[in-house]
């Protein structure tokens, strides 16, 4: 795992040092990844700075400023939702003032939930856009939530990454890449395992 990690590091700086791929091509490439994998984007993050292709301050707003925009776009994805027929008739004007009511009261928590839960992020979020909760608080909450969750995993594989560069000699775009993407695999297993057991017979 670790040498195909490596491998795989190897090859993407050939192909941007050959491409000659500036900072600011390999931050709109990190943004975007957030899209599709987030914990992807977090660890080429990571990596991509420890080998010095993009600064630390570069990287960390690319990511930080991609994950943000996919929450934004859940939200825009649940405001525009409530075009169709068979959602309005689900959702009566009592029942929507009261659950709006009630996720406003609470959106500082439920967005910081949401961020840190896996699964939670798509339910909240796109809920927030069909109840039409305020956009500037929502969006205040996403960004705050955002930059310290992106700003902990960072120091998280910075500090861990380091540690096991000196202890292992592994390199340091794999090293600092690694906690993330044991992170990343260790969440659907524990899930799993979670679901076997509650359906076991006790």
């Amino acid at each position: 795992m670790l040498s195909a990690l490596h491998d795989m590091l190897g090859a993407v700086r050939a192909i941007l040092e050959h491409g000659m791929a500036s900072p600011w091509v390999i931050a709109l490439v990190l943004a975007a990844t957030t899209l599709l994998l987030e914990d992807l984007a977090i660890a080429a993050g990571v990596a991509l700075a420890a080998q010095g292709m993009i600064s630390w301050e570069l990287s960390f707003a690319a990511v930080a400023g991609g994950i943000a925009l996919g929450d934004l776009g859940l939200y825009a994805m649940g405001a525009g939702s409530r075009r169709l027929p068979w959602l309005r008739r689900r959702l009566p004007p009592a029942r929507q003032q009261w659950a709006r009511d009630q996720l406003v009261r609470r959106l500082g928590s439920a967005v910081l939930l949401a961020r840190v839960i896996p699964g939670l992020r798509l339910v909240t979020y796109t809920a927030c856009g069909v109840l039409r909760v305020p956009l500037a608080p929502f969006c205040a909450w996403v960004v705050a939530a955002v930059l310290l969750w992106t700003a902990s995993l960072y120091a998280l594989s910075l500090a861990i990454g380091r540690a096991l560069a000196e202890t292992l000699g592994l390199p340091m775009a794999v090293a600092v890449a690694l906690p993330i993407l044991v992170l990343a695999a260790a969440v659907p297993l524990v899930r799993a395992l979670h679901s076997r057991l509650r359906r076991e017979p006790t």
